[in-house]
């Protein structure tokens, strides 16, 4: 009896040994748990993220949920299962969540992990002389004019590169642009026409779950999916007006009145015929203007969302045309002198034309 005992003694004492270097808990994990919901991962281009998760606790209750941002100090939320995270820094971020129960144990906490990239830069509404204020421009760039932006909105930092629509096309299942075998990547996309410049906006709205700013005729849509001729009162993604466009090209309220976007040396801030080897180069190369955007003057030219017609002398408030045959393109291209890359330089094609010298950027309404 004794020597049973000593040995059931024995092998109970080798079990608790065992799950003590185990490290295997002798009674059933109690603490709380996270599971993740939704949030961002890889590459985003919204300053701003919605975090979510469910938490649950086998021994008790949840008694309130704790968020860090990028391994800093923990702070508490509640028991709300979500926060919005806004105005991320251009970068690498990490934001972590963790649940304490009412017996005052935490759960290990979970991450995600994403890059900020800042493709949109912000622009202040203000007035600015529109056309050839140099004196050196064609007739189309005349009368010079004032107008008025009356509103704030964001326009890309860059030109929409192969890689950002290449991502519209392997979503949607359309056919790639040809890249003319310079590359793509980085690169600004060509050989797109306005109708699939138009058609990659309203992707990348519906992707963010942002209402699309162009019907199916090309026309501009408000919030509530009507049409309107008011650029301010769209809310989704958008080519930029041709005022917006030339308005941030000059630099916006900060302008410092070049005669290229960001200089009065065109080496300074275009790829064009001296410069660019006779093809598209990556975007971001060449110096920013005032307010930190590229390659407005020069690389490809960009599509507006205006039809294309002759100037007025008088005052204009926010102007948009909403008729006409051709459809507005900006800036000049890889191919262009110096004079065809100033900042009042105008082009125009059909809405299907498409070419290896034409790209786009991308443009919004501030919010």
């Amino acid at each position: 009896m004794k020597s049973r005992l000593f040995s059931l003694c024995l092998l109970v004492l080798i079990v608790v040994l065992m799950l003590f270097i185990t490290g295997c808990p002798l009674v059933p994990n109690k603490l709380p748990s996270i599971t993740k919901v939704s949030g961002p991962s890889g590459i985003i281009y919204q300053i701003s993220s919605t975090f979510s998760w469910s938490g649950s606790d086998p021994g008790g209750t949840i008694a309130k949920y704790e968020y860090r941002k990028d391994e800093g100090s923990w702070v508490g939320n509640g028991t709300s299962t979500s926060y919005t995270w806004s105005c991320h820094s251009e970068g690498e971020h990490t934001f972590e969540v963790r649940a304490q129960d009412d017996d005052g144990d935490y759960s290990e906490p979970v991450e995600w992990d994403f890059k900020y990239s800042a493709i949109m830069v912000s622009v202040e509404g203000g007035n600015f002389t529109m056309g050839d204020t140099c004196g050196d421009g064609s007739n189309n760039e005349k009368p010079t004019h004032l107008v008025l932006v009356t509103y704030d909105f964001e326009i890309g930092k860059y030109e929409t590169t192969f890689d950002e629509y290449d991502a519209f096309c392997e979503a949607t299942g359309i056919v790639k642009p040809d890249d003319e075998g310079w590359g793509r990547g980085t690169r600004p996309v060509i050989n797109v026409s306005w109708n699939d410049a138009i058609a990659y906006c309203n992707w990348l709205s519906e992707k963010e779950k942002l209402p699309k700013a162009y019907d199916s005729n090309g026309n501009l849509l408000d919030g509530d999916g009507m049409t309107t001729t008011d650029p301010s009162k769209v809310v989704g993604y958008r080519l930029p007006t041709e005022a917006e466009w030339e308005y941030a090209a000059r630099g916006g309220n900060k302008s410092k009145e070049y005669k290229y976007s960001g200089s009065d040396n065109v080496d300074e801030v275009a790829w064009y015929w001296q410069t660019s080897g006779d093809k598209t180069r990556e975007v971001g190369k060449k110096t920013s203007n005032e307010l930190r955007i590229h390659d407005m003057s020069g690389n490809v030219w960009e599509w507006c969302s205006d039809w294309y017609g002759e100037y007025s002398g008088s005052i204009q408030a926010d102007p948009y045309n909403n008729s006409g045959s051709f459809r507005v393109a900006r800036g000049g291209c890889w191919w262009n002198g110096s004079g065809g890359v100033r900042v009042a330089v105008r082009g125009y094609e059909t809405p299907t034309a498409a070419g290896r010298n034409v790209g786009f950027r991308i443009c919004r309404t501030a919010p």
